[in-house]
């Protein structure tokens, strides 16, 4: 049985570091009942999560907008004219004061705050599956059975 593993068929001295670089010398030396454990490591995929985060910052800020509305305004203005009289007069020449008043009107701004619109703010989650590909390293032996 061969098998590839890309790195030629030396065993090297990996293990309990008895071995030399041909293999078996070390085997002769201290005889034939001992044996040697050459391990063969390899990797395996583990695949986690973890979790992160993002933050969203929300600011509120004031802004001015014209707005205009029509009013109805009502004035009066006093007019004051002169005219013969008619008839006959009637008291004293004499001094006296008049007053008349005028009415205007003018326009009155009030500014109410009322509920405008709200944000709603949530959160929803969902779920996905992605697939993780990578490489895993597995050591193989290569082991020639024709020199025994």
């Amino acid at each position: 049985m061969h098998e590839e593993n890309g790195q030629g068929s030396t065993a090297g001295s990996a293990g309990t570091g008895t071995g030399t670089a041909t293999g078996q010398a070390g085997y002769a030396a201290q005889g034939a009942e001992r044996e040697q454990v050459i391990p063969l490591p390899e990797e395996e995929l583990k695949v986690g999560k973890r979790a992160t985060q993002s933050v969203k910052h929300i600011r509120t800020y004031v802004v001015e907008e014209p707005a205009q509305r029509d009013v109805q305004l009502r004035d009066e203005r006093t007019v004051i004219e002169k005219r013969p009289a008619t008839g006959s007069a009637t008291g004293q020449p004499m001094e006296r004061k008049y007053e008349v008043r005028e009415r205007h009107e003018e326009p009155v701004v009030q500014k109410d705050v009322r509920a405008g619109e709200a944000l709603v703010v949530r959160k929803e989650a969902v779920e996905r599956t992605e697939t993780v590909a990578d490489t895993v390293r597995k050591t193989k032996a290569d082991i020639d059975k024709t020199g025994r």
